[in-house]
């Protein structure tokens, strides 16, 4: 394959035109080649249409022949295909580069032990992407597949894709896990059920940390990750809905299906590649066993015209993060990608075709809500602009102040051996209150959703200690230990960890009574009407998803029923077991009290660990 030198005598040619520094300045804007990635995403063989290897073998051959570098995304599914994974070992040169692609599978779901959505198609965005799970599961996921390449291939990878990536998952993948570069889906308005608008026009980018779609404005905000894009589009005429839009693009595939050709191919190729831009880069690849069945003749031609183009550098995926880099510290400042008809201005601030009427504004430090919980949708809508609120700080100065004037309260009514325990008490009682924040424009709930929240909360708190005063000096009349039972005030939330586990269903005419170990693990009873058995094992997602248990959504939803009920509830539960444990001998006592606040530590642990419930 042609690559772009400069011999010794060129170069003093050049130099002795005093052209040196156009030669170097050129080189520093990418013009030292123009990149070509290969990039090949390898699903689970249960997806293609050829079982066999086949497909796998035929397009690794005609990368091979022609000596070009190729990035290969394996699924999980493709990672645990021990045929695929020792062709690969076996029969890939060096110059090839083995990522992830981020699909979601049962497989997958099952290992990381995350509820896969049920009788959902595999290519549903609310079950093949990550954005469909809540951020713990996210997580998991992650961390499974991660795991699993390590153990196949000694490492982790650095190169990942899908053709939606989430913000989250993203920003934790490069803290964790060191990725330099992502593949995601070019602009498309609603292709298979997604639809994703407003990105740099098929041109590579660090994203903003709190939007994939956003290049970075500056070195501060840009999360560390080359962004590549999948079937980059006609500069022109891609703008509208539907595949008959989106299919004029670099993929043999879409392509082929609008009538055109190689030529077409070549001639949009090089618009991407023209070295006018800062930086010209080309995506190319087929899905291996799906979209590889049907075209790979005419994959086969596109590289055959690549291989014949001079001036084009073959880098992987990897490497053309590395050459970036180098390149573009951060995004630069402008580029004009254009064709005969029109053209794209692309900046830090936004986007502009004038042509087709289209114009974006960035905004760099807002989130899709995809960000904090889980898209549930049949149909993926990620389209810039979004709308939001600007960021501000939700500084619990007014809670601390409602504590402390608690204090003086108490000081002043002698009730002050007693305010600890009715502070903790306060807390546990609207733990999901107080944990409400602001990011990336957004407000995330863990409970009941609020305006003013900090005044609420200041409220909350402050009138919480006022009606325990008079409370206080009634039972102190009439009771006991009242020690023991501001103790069992709080005590009363661990039962809410024990209930928040609880598991019931009835299958086949068997009952099955316990608790969830994970989101699939039940362990209980299953009673029969002629039998009685310890149950400890894996359900299916279709049944672990539908076992019955406590919502306590439900509170969350109802103001009402979140500040008067809920409490009310555990003050009646800790009078209720202060009675028991007045009963008790001393020594029972203690260890009564010990087992109940090990369980409100899980409670706790289990509410600030919680996913986001709502983003607004």
């Amino acid at each position: 394959m042609a690559r772009r030198t400069i011999t010794p005598f060129l170069l003093g040619l050049l130099l002795s035109f005093g052209l040196s520094v156009n030669v170097f300045a050129r080189e520093e804007m990418g013009c030292d080649g123009r990149y070509l990635t290969l990039i090949n995403p390898v699903r689970g063989r249960n997806l293609w249409l050829d079982n066999s290897l086949k497909p796998l073998e035929n397009q690794y051959k005609a990368i091979a022949e022609r000596n070009f570098s190729a990035t290969w995304l394996l699924q999980y599914d493709a990672l645990t295909d021990k045929e695929i994974i020792s062709f690969v070992k076996e029969h890939f040169s060096s110059n090839q580069e083995v990522g992830l692609f981020l699909e979601i599978s049962p497989d997958l779901a099952g290992s990381a032990r995350v509820i896969y959505p049920p009788l959902t198609p595999w290519f549903k965005p609310q079950a093949v992407f990550l954005s469909g799970y809540s951020q713990s599961e996210r997580r998991k996921l992650i961390d499974t597949v991660f795991k699993k390449f390590s153990e196949v291939f000694d490492k982790y990878p650095v190169s990942v894709g899908a053709w939606w990536i989430d913000s989250y998952s993203l920003e934790y993948m490069e803290k964790k896990y060191d990725i330099k570069t992502v593949l995601i889906v070019a602009d498309q308005q609603t292709t298979d059920n997604y639809g994703v608008w407003g990105q740099w026009w098929g041109i590579p980018y660090y994203p903003s940390f709190a939007n994939v779609l956003v290049p970075a404005q500056n070195i501060k905000d840009k999360l560390d990750v080359v962004v590549l894009q999948w079937a980059q589009r006609d500069i022109t005429k891609a703008d509208g809905s539907g595949a008959s839009f989106s299919n004029n693009s670099l993929q043999a595939n879409d392509y082929t299906e609008r009538g055109l050709n190689t030529s077409y191919f070549m001639q949009l190729a090089n618009r991407y590649l023209d070295c006018q831009l800062p930086i010209g880069q080309i995506t190319v690849g087929l899905e291996t066993g799906i979209e590889s069945i049907k075209a790979f003749q005419e994959y086969q031609n596109q590289v055959d015209a690549l291989a014949k183009e001079k001036n084009i550098q073959d880098l992987t995926m990897a490497e053309f993060s590395d050459r970036y880099r180098h390149l573009y510290p951060s995004n630069p400042e402008k580029i004009v990608l254009k064709d005969d008809t029109s053209e794209w201005v692309l900046t830090l601030q936004g986007r502009e075709n004038r042509y087709l009427k289209e114009k974006i504004i960035y905004q760099n430090n807002l989130a899709f809500t995809d960000y904090f919980v889980p898209d549930k949708f049949d149909f993926l809508d990620r389209k810039l602009p979004i709308s939001g609120t600007r960021d501000s700080l939700l500084i619990p100065y007014l809670v601390l102040l409602a504590f402390l004037l608690g204090l003086m309260l108490y000081r002043k009514e002698r009730l002050v051996r007693y305010y600890w325990c009715i502070t903790f008490f306060i807390l546990v009682s609207f733990l999901t209150t107080f944990l409400i924040y602001r990011k990336f424009g957004r407000t995330v709930y863990f409970g009941p959703v609020l305006e003013n929240v900090t005044l609420i909360q200041f409220s909350l708190a402050l009138l919480s200690y006022v009606l325990f005063i008079p409370a206080l000096k009634y039972l102190s009349r009439g009771v006991k230990n009242l020690s023991l039972l501001a103790m069992c005030l709080p005590l009363s939330y661990g039962l809410d960890f024990i209930i928040s586990v609880l598991r019931y269903t009835q299958l086949h005419g068997e009952y099955y009574l316990g608790f969830a170990w994970d989101s699939l693990r039940f362990i209980g009873l299953k009673i029969s009407p002629k039998s009685l058995a310890v149950v400890n094992q894996d359900f299916p997602s279709l049944i672990a998803g539908s076992l019955l248990k406590f919502d306590f959504s439900s509170i969350w939803e109802n103001q009402i029923v979140s500040f008067v009920v809920y409490p009310l509830a555990h003050i009646i539960v800790g009078m209720v077991i202060y009675f028991f444990l007045s009963k008790l001998s001393k020594k029972l006592r203690w260890l009564a009290l010990i087992i109940l606040f090990i369980f409100l530590c899980f409670y706790i642990y289990h509410t600030v660990t919680l996913n986001p419930r709502v983003v607004y």
